[in-house]
């Protein structure tokens, strides 16, 4: 049996809806406590009803978003600052430095290109940022499929790979497996490694729906010769 991208697409999306819900249910509870807190401290200073009740609805409303929007915002700069220390000059700076490198890809020259990523890789160490714009490169059309393989698995071992680009890297092989390099048992492997790295994400999740469906499709088959 092959593996199937549209019905795996679907289980992402399904799962990436779930999510979305999730998220609406927990925006909902924390703004109902907010509201709830609110207007037991509003009766304990005396505010009188209905305008108790009103204060308590707009104040628990805006604590609602202040704290999720913190949340958030927490989650954000913590990412950020951790990029910060891996890297100093940050990801517009790489971009500066290889985009001599992207022009000549644009133009065509895809060895020229991969030599001048090479000679910035020898200058400036091996990054996240020059694996992941070279293996993109050669994702395009004109550029080396098996080339972007290779780069994809060096970018998941590099020392300042982040979840984002390890996502991103497994997502591109799965590309590749499913499609030029027609690979299916890597795809599968990479499935799996999906599945198991990112579970608790709509791509996990999509990954392990995608992984059960062919197990049991797979018992089928066997049950009914």
């Amino acid at each position: 049996m092959t593996f199937d991208p549209a019905l795996h697409e679907q289980a992402v999306e399904r799962q990436r809806k779930r999510a979305r819900l999730n998220r609406r249910v927990i925006g909902t509870l924390v703004t109902a406590l907010m509201v709830i807190a609110a207007e037991m401290l509003l009766k304990l200073y005396g505010v009188p009803a209905p305008l108790r009740f009103i204060l308590a609805m707009v104040g628990g409303c805006f604590a609602a978003l202040v704290i999720l929007a913190g949340v958030k915002g927490t989650a954000v700069l913590s990412e950020g600052v951790v990029r910060g220390l891996l890297e100093p000059g940050g990801r517009g700076r790489s971009t500066a430095v290889f985009s001599q490198a992207e022009s000549l890809a644009s133009r065509g020259d895809f060895e020229a290109a991969s030599r001048a990523f090479e000679a910035l890789r020898a200058k400036h160490g091996e990054t996240a940022a020059l694996l992941r714009a070279e293996a993109e490169m050669h994702m395009r059309a004109g550029g080396e499929p098996a080339r972007a393989r290779d780069l994809l698995h060096r970018l998941r071992q590099v020392t300042d790979v982040s979840r984002s680009d390890e996502l991103f890297a497994t997502h591109r092989l799965l590309d590749l497996y499913l499609g030029v390099l027609a690979d299916p048992g890597r795809a599968i492997v990479e499935l799996r490694r999906m599945a198991d790295r990112f579970p608790d994400t709509p791509d996990g999740q999509g990954a392990l729906a995608e992984l059960r469906r062919r197990r049991d499709h797979l018992a089928q088959d066997q049950t009914n010769p």
